[in-house]
Protein backbone atom coordinates (compact mmCIF):
# COMPACT_ATOMS: atom_id res chain seq x y z
CA UNK A 1 0.00 0.00 0.00
CA UNK A 2 1.74 3.32 -1.29
CA UNK A 3 1.11 5.93 0.95
CA UNK A 4 2.02 8.63 -1.16
CA UNK A 5 -0.82 10.48 -2.69
CA UNK A 6 -0.27 11.34 -6.64
CA UNK A 7 -2.61 13.94 -8.77
CA UNK A 8 -4.53 11.50 -9.78
CA UNK A 9 -5.80 10.68 -6.25
CA UNK A 10 -5.87 14.31 -4.99
CA UNK A 11 -8.70 14.09 -8.02
CA UNK A 12 -10.51 11.26 -5.98
CA UNK A 13 -10.29 12.12 -2.53
CA UNK A 14 -11.67 16.08 -3.77
CA UNK A 15 -14.55 14.23 -6.04
CA UNK A 16 -15.56 12.14 -3.27
CA UNK A 17 -15.47 14.44 -0.24
CA UNK A 18 -17.57 17.02 -2.25
CA UNK A 19 -19.99 14.23 -3.90
CA UNK A 20 -20.23 12.32 -0.75
CA UNK A 21 -20.72 14.52 1.79
CA UNK A 22 -21.22 11.73 4.59
CA UNK A 23 -18.25 9.67 3.68
CA UNK A 24 -16.03 8.51 6.41
CA UNK A 25 -12.28 8.66 6.12
CA UNK A 26 -12.49 4.48 6.51
CA UNK A 27 -14.25 4.63 2.92
CA UNK A 28 -12.47 7.04 1.00
CA UNK A 29 -9.32 5.34 2.26
CA UNK A 30 -10.68 2.09 0.75
CA UNK A 31 -11.80 3.94 -2.15
CA UNK A 32 -8.20 5.03 -2.60
CA UNK A 33 -6.05 1.84 -1.73
CA UNK A 34 -4.48 4.15 1.38
CA UNK A 35 -4.34 3.60 5.13
CA UNK A 36 -6.85 6.05 7.01
CA UNK A 37 -3.71 7.75 8.13
CA UNK A 38 -2.83 8.76 5.06
CA UNK A 39 -5.92 10.38 4.22
CA UNK A 40 -5.92 12.35 7.57
CA UNK A 41 -2.35 13.37 7.19
CA UNK A 42 -3.36 14.53 3.20
CA UNK A 43 -6.22 17.03 3.98
CA UNK A 44 -4.64 18.18 7.58
CA UNK A 45 -1.27 19.27 5.41
CA UNK A 46 -2.88 20.01 2.02
CA UNK A 47 -5.57 21.90 2.71
CA UNK A 48 -5.42 25.75 1.53
CA UNK A 49 -6.48 28.37 4.08
CA UNK A 50 -8.43 31.76 3.13
CA UNK A 51 -10.61 34.37 4.58
CA UNK A 52 -13.97 34.88 3.10
CA UNK A 53 -14.79 38.70 2.29
CA UNK A 54 -18.22 38.76 5.08
CA UNK A 55 -15.24 38.52 7.90
CA UNK A 56 -14.54 41.93 7.28
CA UNK A 57 -17.90 42.86 8.64
CA UNK A 58 -17.56 40.32 11.58
CA UNK A 59 -13.94 41.04 12.86
CA UNK A 60 -14.92 39.15 16.29
CA UNK A 61 -15.26 35.70 14.34
CA UNK A 62 -12.02 35.92 11.90
CA UNK A 63 -9.91 34.30 13.99
CA UNK A 64 -12.38 31.35 15.45
CA UNK A 65 -12.58 28.14 14.03
CA UNK A 66 -15.34 26.49 12.84
CA UNK A 67 -16.49 23.48 14.75
CA UNK A 68 -17.26 21.53 11.55
CA UNK A 69 -13.50 21.67 10.70
CA UNK A 70 -12.14 19.59 13.60
CA UNK A 71 -14.01 16.29 12.23
CA UNK A 72 -13.25 14.35 8.91
CA UNK A 73 -12.86 15.58 6.28
CA UNK A 74 -11.38 19.34 8.30
CA UNK A 75 -12.36 21.47 4.75
CA UNK A 76 -15.60 23.60 4.11
CA UNK A 77 -15.66 21.66 0.39
CA UNK A 78 -19.12 19.05 1.43
CA UNK A 79 -20.74 22.78 3.26
CA UNK A 80 -24.03 23.28 2.53
CA UNK A 81 -23.85 26.77 3.67
CA UNK A 82 -23.85 29.81 1.44
CA UNK A 83 -21.94 32.36 3.48
CA UNK A 84 -19.74 32.36 6.45
CA UNK A 85 -17.87 34.73 8.70
CA UNK A 86 -15.53 31.87 10.30
CA UNK A 87 -12.16 31.25 8.70
CA UNK A 88 -12.77 28.60 5.94
CA UNK A 89 -10.39 26.18 4.84
CA UNK A 90 -10.90 24.23 1.41
CA UNK A 91 -8.98 21.43 -0.08
CA UNK A 92 -8.26 21.55 -3.80
CA UNK A 93 -5.80 19.02 -6.09
CA UNK A 94 -3.96 21.34 -7.75
CA UNK A 95 -2.92 23.23 -4.77
CA UNK A 96 -2.96 20.39 -2.78
CA UNK A 97 -0.49 18.80 -5.42
CA UNK A 98 1.69 21.64 -5.43
CA UNK A 99 2.14 22.04 -1.84
CA UNK A 100 2.99 18.77 -1.81
CA UNK A 101 5.53 18.96 -4.53
CA UNK A 102 7.20 22.04 -2.92
CA UNK A 103 7.49 20.38 0.61
CA UNK A 104 9.18 17.54 -1.10
CA UNK A 105 11.31 19.94 -2.90
CA UNK A 106 12.36 21.72 0.54
CA UNK A 107 12.99 19.02 2.44
CA UNK A 108 15.95 18.41 0.38
CA UNK A 109 17.02 21.44 -0.25
CA UNK A 110 18.37 22.89 3.20
CA UNK A 111 20.27 19.68 4.74
CA UNK A 112 23.38 20.43 6.81
CA UNK A 113 25.48 18.42 3.53
CA UNK A 114 24.12 21.80 1.33
CA UNK A 115 25.79 24.35 3.87
CA UNK A 116 28.77 22.82 4.38
CA UNK A 117 29.14 22.22 0.13
CA UNK A 118 28.27 25.62 -0.33
CA UNK A 119 30.95 27.12 2.25
CA UNK A 120 33.67 24.51 0.13
CA UNK A 121 32.97 26.27 -2.64
CA UNK A 122 32.74 29.71 -1.37
CA UNK A 123 36.30 29.16 -0.52
CA UNK A 124 37.53 27.21 -3.67
CA UNK A 125 35.16 28.05 -6.92
CA UNK A 126 33.73 31.14 -6.39
CA UNK A 127 36.90 33.34 -6.61
CA UNK A 128 38.00 31.87 -10.13
CA UNK A 129 34.21 32.70 -11.52
CA UNK A 130 34.51 36.38 -10.39
CA UNK A 131 38.05 36.34 -11.79
CA UNK A 132 36.64 35.40 -15.24
CA UNK A 133 36.80 31.62 -15.41
CA UNK A 134 34.01 29.60 -16.83
CA UNK A 135 32.15 27.24 -14.21
CA UNK A 136 34.39 24.15 -16.20
CA UNK A 137 37.44 25.90 -15.77
CA UNK A 138 37.02 26.65 -12.23
CA UNK A 139 35.84 23.32 -11.57
CA UNK A 140 39.53 21.76 -12.75
CA UNK A 141 41.44 23.98 -10.79
CA UNK A 142 40.21 22.47 -7.63
CA UNK A 143 41.92 19.31 -6.56
CA UNK A 144 38.67 17.55 -5.39
CA UNK A 145 35.48 18.74 -6.66
CA UNK A 146 32.59 16.59 -6.77
CA UNK A 147 29.96 18.50 -6.85
CA UNK A 148 28.44 18.60 -11.00
CA UNK A 149 28.36 21.78 -13.23
CA UNK A 150 24.65 22.05 -13.31
CA UNK A 151 25.08 22.63 -9.37
CA UNK A 152 27.18 25.12 -9.05
CA UNK A 153 25.04 26.79 -11.79
CA UNK A 154 22.09 26.58 -9.68
CA UNK A 155 24.11 27.70 -6.87
CA UNK A 156 24.75 30.58 -8.68
CA UNK A 157 21.25 31.54 -10.08
CA UNK A 158 19.61 31.32 -6.70
CA UNK A 159 22.60 33.86 -5.29
CA UNK A 160 23.82 30.78 -2.90
CA UNK A 161 26.96 31.60 -3.81
CA UNK A 162 29.36 34.88 -3.57
CA UNK A 163 29.61 34.54 -7.23
CA UNK A 164 27.05 35.71 -9.45
CA UNK A 165 25.09 34.37 -12.86
CA UNK A 166 26.88 37.83 -14.21
CA UNK A 167 30.21 36.87 -13.75
CA UNK A 168 30.02 33.97 -15.90
CA UNK A 169 31.60 34.75 -19.37
CA UNK A 170 28.51 32.84 -20.97
CA UNK A 171 25.68 34.35 -19.08
CA UNK A 172 23.22 35.24 -21.54
CA UNK A 173 23.20 32.06 -23.15
CA UNK A 174 21.75 30.51 -20.31
CA UNK A 175 17.95 31.09 -20.38
CA UNK A 176 16.52 31.57 -16.57
CA UNK A 177 13.47 28.85 -16.22
CA UNK A 178 10.46 29.66 -17.07
CA UNK A 179 7.66 29.95 -13.83
CA UNK A 180 4.20 28.95 -14.24
CA UNK A 181 1.15 31.02 -13.95
CA UNK A 182 -0.20 28.36 -11.34
CA UNK A 183 -3.45 30.62 -10.86
CA UNK A 184 -4.67 30.06 -14.42
CA UNK A 185 -7.95 28.92 -15.26
CA UNK A 186 -8.12 25.17 -14.44
CA UNK A 187 -10.37 22.20 -15.47
CA UNK A 188 -13.25 21.48 -12.58
CA UNK A 189 -12.07 18.12 -10.73
CA UNK A 190 -15.92 16.57 -11.35
CA UNK A 191 -14.77 16.13 -15.45
CA UNK A 192 -10.84 15.17 -14.42
CA UNK A 193 -12.39 12.63 -12.08
CA UNK A 194 -11.18 8.80 -13.90
CA UNK A 195 -10.18 10.90 -16.79
CA UNK A 196 -6.45 11.65 -15.22
CA UNK A 197 -3.49 10.58 -16.47
CA UNK A 198 -2.87 6.83 -14.24
CA UNK A 199 -6.67 5.91 -15.38
CA UNK A 200 -5.52 6.78 -19.27
CA UNK A 201 -2.42 4.19 -18.18
CA UNK A 202 -4.76 1.63 -16.75
CA UNK A 203 -7.16 1.58 -19.49
CA UNK A 204 -4.50 1.31 -22.15
CA UNK A 205 -3.22 -2.08 -20.41
CA UNK A 206 -6.45 -3.41 -20.12
CA UNK A 207 -7.08 -2.00 -24.04
CA UNK A 208 -3.65 -2.40 -25.90
CA UNK A 209 -4.93 -1.91 -29.41
CA UNK A 210 -6.83 1.34 -28.65
CA UNK A 211 -6.34 4.01 -31.52
CA UNK A 212 -4.75 7.31 -29.98
CA UNK A 213 -4.97 10.68 -31.05
CA UNK A 214 -2.62 13.20 -28.67
CA UNK A 215 -4.81 16.86 -29.04
CA UNK A 216 -2.97 19.87 -27.97
CA UNK A 217 -3.41 23.52 -28.74
CA UNK A 218 -0.98 26.22 -30.28
CA UNK A 219 -1.10 30.00 -30.05
CA UNK A 220 0.37 32.71 -31.74
CA UNK A 221 0.37 35.69 -29.55
CA UNK A 222 -1.72 35.76 -26.33
CA UNK A 223 -4.42 38.65 -28.13
CA UNK A 224 -4.95 36.57 -30.77
CA UNK A 225 -8.93 35.67 -31.16
CA UNK A 226 -7.27 32.30 -33.67
CA UNK A 227 -5.23 29.35 -32.32
CA UNK A 228 -4.06 25.67 -33.88
CA UNK A 229 -5.49 22.96 -32.65
CA UNK A 230 -2.93 19.80 -33.57
CA UNK A 231 -4.16 16.34 -33.34
CA UNK A 232 -1.45 14.08 -33.58
CA UNK A 233 -2.02 10.11 -34.15
CA UNK A 234 0.27 8.08 -32.11
CA UNK A 235 0.41 4.86 -34.10
CA UNK A 236 1.95 6.65 -37.73
CA UNK A 237 2.80 10.24 -36.29
CA UNK A 238 0.54 12.02 -39.04
CA UNK A 239 -0.96 15.27 -37.52
CA UNK A 240 -3.61 17.40 -38.31
CA UNK A 241 -3.84 20.95 -37.66
CA UNK A 242 -6.56 23.10 -37.78
CA UNK A 243 -7.31 26.93 -37.68
CA UNK A 244 -9.70 27.69 -34.60
CA UNK A 245 -11.27 30.31 -33.20
CA UNK A 246 -10.03 29.41 -28.89
CA UNK A 247 -13.85 28.16 -28.46
CA UNK A 248 -14.09 24.78 -26.84
CA UNK A 249 -17.14 24.28 -29.09
CA UNK A 250 -15.21 24.83 -31.64
CA UNK A 251 -12.77 22.25 -31.00
CA UNK A 252 -16.06 19.51 -30.37
CA UNK A 253 -17.16 20.45 -33.75
CA UNK A 254 -13.96 19.73 -35.36
CA UNK A 255 -12.85 16.54 -33.66
CA UNK A 256 -16.16 15.51 -34.55
CA UNK A 257 -16.63 15.98 -37.97
CA UNK A 258 -13.22 14.02 -37.89
CA UNK A 259 -14.63 11.53 -36.45
CA UNK A 260 -17.63 11.22 -38.62
CA UNK A 261 -15.73 11.58 -41.72
CA UNK A 262 -14.08 8.54 -41.00
CA UNK A 263 -17.30 6.70 -39.76
CA UNK A 264 -19.03 7.48 -43.02
CA UNK A 265 -16.76 5.92 -44.86
CA UNK A 266 -16.63 2.58 -42.84
CA UNK A 267 -13.49 2.42 -40.50
CA UNK A 268 -13.28 4.48 -36.52
CA UNK A 269 -10.28 6.59 -36.84
CA UNK A 270 -9.73 7.03 -32.47
CA UNK A 271 -10.13 5.42 -29.65
CA UNK A 272 -8.77 7.52 -26.87
CA UNK A 273 -8.41 11.04 -27.09
CA UNK A 274 -5.84 12.57 -24.46
CA UNK A 275 -4.98 15.95 -24.29
CA UNK A 276 -3.66 19.17 -21.57
CA UNK A 277 -5.43 20.23 -18.54
CA UNK A 278 -6.20 23.29 -20.44
CA UNK A 279 -9.21 25.12 -20.21
CA UNK A 280 -10.48 25.02 -24.07
CA UNK A 281 -10.44 21.27 -23.60
CA UNK A 282 -13.15 20.93 -20.74
CA UNK A 283 -15.85 20.46 -22.27
CA UNK A 284 -14.43 17.43 -24.84
CA UNK A 285 -15.80 14.83 -22.66
CA UNK A 286 -19.25 15.70 -24.19
CA UNK A 287 -18.13 13.57 -27.26
CA UNK A 288 -17.74 10.18 -25.35
CA UNK A 289 -21.53 9.63 -25.54
CA UNK A 290 -23.00 9.50 -29.16
CA UNK A 291 -26.73 10.99 -30.08
CA UNK A 292 -28.00 6.97 -28.80
CA UNK A 293 -26.09 6.57 -25.70
CA UNK A 294 -23.71 4.45 -27.12
CA UNK A 295 -19.54 4.99 -25.99
CA UNK A 296 -18.34 6.82 -28.72
CA UNK A 297 -14.43 7.42 -27.71
CA UNK A 298 -12.82 8.28 -24.43
CA UNK A 299 -10.95 11.45 -22.87
CA UNK A 300 -8.18 11.61 -20.31
CA UNK A 301 -6.32 14.92 -19.28
CA UNK A 302 -2.88 14.86 -18.74
CA UNK A 303 -1.72 15.88 -15.12
CA UNK A 304 -1.15 19.78 -14.86
CA UNK A 305 2.49 20.78 -16.41
CA UNK A 306 3.59 17.46 -17.45
CA UNK A 307 3.65 18.15 -20.87
CA UNK A 308 5.86 14.97 -21.34
CA UNK A 309 2.91 12.40 -21.18
CA UNK A 310 1.79 13.22 -24.80
CA UNK A 311 5.54 13.97 -25.58
CA UNK A 312 4.98 12.26 -29.39
CA UNK A 313 2.58 15.39 -29.84
CA UNK A 314 5.24 17.61 -27.76
CA UNK A 315 8.30 16.85 -30.29
CA UNK A 316 6.25 17.25 -33.75
CA UNK A 317 5.09 20.67 -32.49
CA UNK A 318 8.94 21.48 -32.55
CA UNK A 319 8.82 20.88 -36.84
CA UNK A 320 5.94 22.93 -36.94
CA UNK A 321 7.58 25.59 -34.73
CA UNK A 322 10.19 25.47 -37.83
CA UNK A 323 7.78 27.07 -39.86
CA UNK A 324 5.31 28.98 -37.85
CA UNK A 325 7.99 30.65 -35.05
CA UNK A 326 6.84 31.57 -31.98
CA UNK A 327 5.44 35.16 -31.40
CA UNK A 328 4.31 35.10 -34.71
CA UNK A 329 0.38 36.05 -34.94
CA UNK A 330 -1.89 32.84 -36.50
CA UNK A 331 -4.33 35.95 -37.45
CA UNK A 332 -2.96 37.10 -40.42
CA UNK A 333 -1.98 32.90 -41.59
CA UNK A 334 -4.55 31.06 -43.40
CA UNK A 335 -5.83 27.52 -43.21
CA UNK A 336 -4.48 26.69 -46.68
CA UNK A 337 -0.68 27.78 -45.57
CA UNK A 338 -1.49 25.59 -42.62
CA UNK A 339 -2.71 22.94 -44.79
CA UNK A 340 0.47 23.31 -46.98
CA UNK A 341 3.10 23.05 -44.26
CA UNK A 342 1.70 19.63 -42.80
CA UNK A 343 1.93 18.45 -46.61
CA UNK A 344 5.61 19.39 -45.76
CA UNK A 345 5.77 17.74 -42.08
CA UNK A 346 3.91 14.52 -43.01
CA UNK A 347 6.16 14.25 -45.91
CA UNK A 348 8.80 14.02 -43.54
CA UNK A 349 10.86 10.75 -43.31
CA UNK A 350 11.70 9.23 -39.66
CA UNK A 351 14.08 7.12 -38.44
CA UNK A 352 11.46 5.93 -35.64
CA UNK A 353 9.27 4.85 -38.69
CA UNK A 354 12.35 3.20 -40.04
CA UNK A 355 12.71 5.85 -42.33
CA UNK A 356 8.66 5.97 -43.77
CA UNK A 357 6.88 9.31 -43.54
CA UNK A 358 3.95 9.87 -40.90
CA UNK A 359 1.91 10.35 -44.60
CA UNK A 360 2.45 6.76 -45.97
CA UNK A 361 1.73 5.24 -42.83
CA UNK A 362 -1.73 7.09 -42.26
CA UNK A 363 -2.75 6.40 -45.93
CA UNK A 364 -1.88 2.70 -45.07
CA UNK A 365 -3.07 2.06 -42.41
CA UNK A 366 -6.39 3.90 -43.00
CA UNK A 367 -7.15 5.52 -46.58
CA UNK A 368 -6.58 8.81 -48.34
CA UNK A 369 -9.93 10.14 -47.55
CA UNK A 370 -9.16 11.94 -44.74
CA UNK A 371 -5.94 13.18 -46.04
CA UNK A 372 -7.97 14.73 -48.73
CA UNK A 373 -10.82 16.01 -46.53
CA UNK A 374 -8.14 18.00 -44.93
CA UNK A 375 -6.10 18.96 -47.90
CA UNK A 376 -2.92 17.20 -47.09
CA UNK A 377 -0.69 15.99 -49.58
CA UNK A 378 2.45 14.01 -50.58
CA UNK A 379 5.93 16.51 -51.14
CA UNK A 380 8.24 14.75 -52.62
CA UNK A 381 11.64 14.49 -50.62
CA UNK A 382 14.06 16.92 -52.52
CA UNK A 383 10.88 19.05 -52.72
CA UNK A 384 10.67 19.45 -48.44
CA UNK A 385 10.85 22.81 -46.41
CA UNK A 386 11.08 22.74 -42.81
CA UNK A 387 11.75 26.63 -42.52
CA UNK A 388 9.40 30.03 -42.74
CA UNK A 389 9.53 31.74 -45.92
Amino acid sequence: MDKHFTFSDRVILQYFIETTPRATAKEVAAILGKSRQAVHYELKHNIYHYTPKSISFNEGKSNIRCPHLRRFPYCCNSCARTSCSHRSSEYNAYKANEKARKRLVNSRVDTARRKNIIDILDKTVSQLIIDGLSIKVAKLSVNRCDVSESTIRRYLNNGLLRARRHHLPNAVRFKVKKQYDYSRKQIDVKILYKRTYQDYLDYMKANPLAKVIQVDSLIGKVSDRSALLTVFFVNSKFQLVIKYNRSALHINSILLKLYNTALENGFKLFDVILTDNGPEFMKLPALEMDADNVLRTRVFYCDPYRSYQKAECERNHGLIRRIFRKGKSFSSVSQTEIDNALSHINSYPRGSLNNRTPYDLFVSEYDSIITTTFNIDKIPLLDLRLKAK
